[in-house]
């Protein structure tokens, strides 16, 4: 999701009741997905991978307070644009990889 900015935008429409989309895909990435020191996650992903993967989280981290008011805001700031073209090249060098 993270690579594809109209997912971005889909996602925060599909939170009708709760939710803030932008601090819900930093956190899904960050707390929910990335993590270096479990043996299954790391076996998953090929060293170049892996080190793709943790620029992504420098990256996050960099926006987690940036207090974006919603997804269309996020998508406009140069940081979030970094974040989504590093996630873009990651996808493609995992897809060709794969």
């Amino acid at each position: 999701m993270l690579a594809q900015p109209s997912a971005q935008l889909q996602y925060e429409k599909s939170l009708v009741h709760s939710g803030h989309a932008p601090t819900e895909l930093v956190s899904v990435f960050c707390d929910d997905l990335f993590n270096p020191k479990n043996e299954t996650f790391t076996s998953a992903f090929s060293a170049d991978e892996l080190k793709g993967l943790a620029h992504l989280y420098g990256l996050l981290v960099e926006t987690a307070d940036s207090n974006f008011p919603d997804v269309t805001a996020m998508l406009k700031d140069p940081t979030w644009r970094r974040v989504v073209d590093v996630a873009q090249q990651l996808r493609g060098r995992m897809a060709d990889a794969r």
